[in-house]
């Protein structure tokens, strides 16, 4: 059983810059600490806290900011030293429970509001250290489970990329882990290899282009129809008289066949003038003689004859070569691309330049036949004009037409290569040779020890995550039994602190990586669940009063500590556990710190409620107890010094402090009286502070002499400036007046100022 018996020096930790204790002052069973708020209080709190937990960020967070120096704090554990150096302690660490704010925002709530974490904090609470250690272990448990997790990533994503560049990216890992080894593989391998070639080949072979035909020219009999043909229902003195109008008007010119140009002039009005000429038209003979020339039948053939010639011109401007080139030169690729697919060859051939050099020469020829045809329509050319033209057209075009017959077979001996192949299946083959590989590559050394690593992992893994359902198991049998009692307990104090509401414990949740303890309050046997927020219903911010949670929070630390088996080697510290409760409540707390301090190690109350230290003072044997204050005495020292709580709890109008602090806030009182006053709060205060130094009537003259006299770094040496201008300002109102004196006013503002500064150098004192 370790106590705390003593505090020998802290050091820049919250409001201590400095705290200095007497050599002499020892902590006994029951300790009870007064301090006015924001002078400490919680700071010994967190101190012990940090403590016992081993954790130093407590203290470094509360580091005295704006000073110079380092971290320090020294306690006597057991008669050894537990120290903190700024980075860690050292020597004892006792068993310390801590009721405080952070116990209460850590475990039961914040504000208003409970969450998911104080419920795995107080999960943690209400099972007790044998609860803590199954889910330590279960933590253990996952950590190595997430460890082991993420190697067996590592190893499956090797094995997935082996899986995937063999071809079989939807084979699981499993299942390749699996595969058995093969005999004959080399061979076996080989086989299929040949079997997907012939199916990639018939792949091939289905999507490659078939050689296409060339583009074959009319025959020379239907090109030449024209050129033989007249236009009927045209006399021939009509065809005579033309042709002499045109003879006589166009000797000697070039230009555009004369027919179509007069053909052309009949679409003009010739009502006013002449079409042509524009001239008034007198005698009108001829025209009529162009209407009935120009007929229908004149024109379509007309027509046909410059279709014919258009025809011829694409040959003159090298478009039929140019056809035939780039076909023929795509036919020799695709054939040639066949040919090494399937064997299947073609040796069909064909003279480009010959071919389109006699196909241009008998364009040409025909194309001047047929001028000389546009030229007059209606008389039919002779045919042994063209005919030899018309031979050497048909010549080039049979050797077009054999061309086309030669690739057609062609395509055709493909096609039924094609038929042939269609059942084979490219994926099944390609999927099967895959696989072949992959059960080679699973056999290979350096596959097969990343196989066996997992294989490993995963029985590691089985073997752990059975554990863990154990300890869970385990830990669920605990927890009923310890919330079962537990929450039996907590009833018990909150009837007998008359709550009017009851907790009702529930089943660990365990939907997070922490088990989080799950309750709900009971108000008139109406279950309220406390994470409940909604202002419309029930809820735990709405159902309780801030004294009704400041009980439930009590309640609970009590539970937890009077149920816990290594009570009687535990440190109860209790800071400012009065909070928001009525008179009833109070005592009720009292009684139960008072049992607490017959079954714990040791008891350290935190109080800045004279009234309830001194019930406690009254209720607990005072062989127990030792009584102290946190008080000040000079800026920016604070010391912890013996506390008179019999004489401090005196009704608060009879002492000169209280008279001093009223005169501050409400200005009551007798200027010089109050003035006289502030001699005897210092003298009363420095006396008790370090009886040591000070005789029990020491002035304040005397206190301000033996505090120059005192060590460099003795706590009351920032006093001194402080002190010196308070002992002149009240020098002449400390005794009977003189006689003759000069009369000295008292302003109440001035006045005010110096009890100010008494007030703030006297605290922790009345």
């Amino acid at each position: 059983m370790a106590i705390l018996q003593k505090i020998i020096d802290i050091q820049k930790v919250g409001r201590f810059e400095k705290l200095s204790v007497p050599g002499s002052l020892r902590f006994t069973q029951v300790s009870l600490f007064f301090g006015e708020n924001g002078w400490g209080k919680s700071t010994l709190a967190d101190i012990l806290r940090s403590l016992t937990l081993n954790q130093p960020d407590i203290i470094r967070g509360r580091e005295t900011l704006a000073t110079g120096g380092r971290q320090k704090v020294i306690l006597l554990v057991d008669g050894q030293q537990s120290a903190f150096d700024g980075s860690g302690w050292t020597g004892s660490r006792p068993r310390v429970a801590v009721f405080d704010q952070i116990f209460i925002n850590e475990n039961v709530y914040s504000g208003d509001s409970v969450s998911h974490d104080h419920l795995k904090r107080q999960y943690g609470l209400v099972v007790g250290a044998d609860g803590v250690a199954l889910i330590g272990r279960i933590q253990t448990v996952d950590k190595e489970l997430k460890e082991i997790g993420q190697a067996l990533k590592e190893k499956e994503s090797a094995l997935q990329a082996t899986v995937a560049a063999l071809g079989l990216p939807r084979m699981s890992v499993s299942d390749f882990a699996g595969l058995a080894a093969l005999e004959d593989v080399e061979k076996v391998i080989a086989e299929k290899e040949t079997e997907v070639r012939r199916a990639t080949e018939k792949e091939q072979i289905r999507t490659a282009s078939l050689p296409q035909p060339l583009p074959v020219p009319t025959p020379a009999a239907d090109l030449t129809a024209a050129l033989v043909q007249s236009v009927d229902g045209v006399a021939s003195d009509l065809h005579r008289r033309l042709q002499d109008h045109i003879a006589r008007h166009t000797a000697g010119h070039d230009g555009p066949p004369q027919e179509v140009w007069l053909e052309t002039g009949l679409a003009f009005d010739d009502t006013q003038g002449c079409p042509y000429c524009g001239q008034e038209l007198r005698d009108r003979s001829l025209i009529n003689l162009y209407r009935d020339y120009f007929s229908a039948a004149y024109k379509a053939l007309a027509v046909d004859v410059k279709q014919r010639r258009q025809t011829l011109e694409r040959y003159g401007r090298g478009e039929f070569r140019q056809a035939i080139s780039t076909r023929t030169d795509a036919n020799r690729a695709a054939i040639g691309n066949l040919k090494t697919l399937t064997g299947e060859s073609c040796e069909v051939t064909l003279d480009i330049e010959s071919l389109s050099g006699l196909m241009e020469t008998a364009a040409a020829a025909l194309d001047r036949v047929f001028q000389q045809k546009q030229q007059d329509l209606v008389t039919p050319v002779a045919a042994d004009e063209f005919e030899h033209f018309a031979r050497q057209w048909d010549s080039g075009r049979a050797s077009i037409v054999a061309y086309n017959h030669e690739i057609a077979a062609y395509g055709e001996r493909i096609e039924g290569i094609r038929r042939a192949q269609a059942s084979v299946n490219l994926n099944a083959v390609t999927n099967e040779l895959a696989v072949l590989r992959a059960r080679q590559k699973r056999c290979e050394p350096d596959t097969a020890a990343i196989v066996a690593d997992r294989q490993a992992i995963l029985d590691r893994q089985k073997t752990l995550k059975g554990g863990k359902d154990g300890l869970r198991e385990q830990l669920t049998a605990h927890t009923k039994r310890v919330t079962e009692g537990l929450g039996r307990t907590i009833n018990a104090y909150l009837d007998r602190l008359g709550a009017g509401f009851e907790i009702d414990y529930q089943p660990p949740n365990y939907r997070g990586k922490e088990p989080a303890a799950e309750y709900a309050i009971l108000i008139n046997k109406t279950p309220v669940p406390p994470r409940a927020d909604d202002i419309a219903g029930p809820s735990f911010k709405n159902t309780l009063s801030s004294g009704d949670k400041s009980v439930l929070a009590l309640a609970l630390f009590l539970a937890t500590v009077n149920t816990d088996p290594h009570l009687a080697d535990t440190i109860v510290v209790l800071d400012d556990p009065f909070t928001s409760m009525d008179e009833f409540r109070r005592t009720f707390t009292v009684n139960e710190i008072n049992k607490l301090a017959g079954r714990a190690a040791q008891v350290f109350v935190f109080s800045h409620e004279l009234g309830f230290l001194r019930l406690l003072w009254d209720r607990i044997d005072q062989s127990k107890i030792t009584s102290c204050a946190i008080q000040t005495g000079a800026p920016g020292m604070a010391s912890l010094a013996t506390f008179d709580l019999e004489k401090a709890t005196q009704p608060r109008n009879q002492t000169e402090r209280m008279k001093m602090i009223q005169f501050i806030d409400a200005t009551e009182g007798e200027p010089g009286e109050i003035r006289a006053l502030l001699r005897k709060v210092l003298e009363h205060f420095y006396r008790n502070g370090d009886p040591e130094l000070f005789e029990a009537a020491e002035m304040l003259d005397g206190i301000i002499r033996k505090i120059e006299a005192a060590p460099a770094d003795h706590r009351y040496k920032g006093a001194l400036d402080d002190l010196k201008d308070i002992n002149f300002y009240t020098r002449n109102f400390h005794h009977a007046p003189v006689a003759g004196s000069v009369i000295e006013n008292t302003p109440v503002e001035e006045l005010k100022t110096y009890c100010r500064r008494v007030r703030d150098l006297t605290r922790g004192s009345l």
